[in-house]
């Protein structure tokens, strides 16, 4: 699927502890499940972040993924809480030009 550059994104975060935030602000599963709506309507793409991404997965995690494929969104996987960096398929880095978002 390919993604505008100038797409709109929603960055969100899922914490060891099960915490959500949207954009640096704390979040429900409810109100995920709101702005990935909107989102979808504008044709945007989600930035997700998981504290601790090589250890078990809290409940939320799944939630927040069936509703990103439910609004049948595109994500962007982060290893850093800044969304700096992106991750491929094969869990490795995404380096510039190596692959499109």
């Amino acid at each position: 699927m390919s993604v505008s550059p100038n797409a709109p994104t929603l960055k969100i975060a899922v914490m060891v502890d099960g915490r959500i935030t949207v954009d640096d602000s704390p979040a429900t599963i409810g109100s995920v499940r709101v702005s990935l709506k909107r989102l979808a309507e504008r044709k945007g793409v989600v930035w997700y972040y998981r504290e601790a991404g090589q250890t078990k997965a809290p409940p939320e995690s799944a939630e927040v993924m069936r509703a990103v494929i439910e609004n049948r969104l595109p994500i962007r996987l982060s290893s850093r809480p800044d969304f700096s960096d992106a991750i491929g398929p094969d869990g490795r880095p995404i380096t510039e030009g190596s692959a499109s978002k």
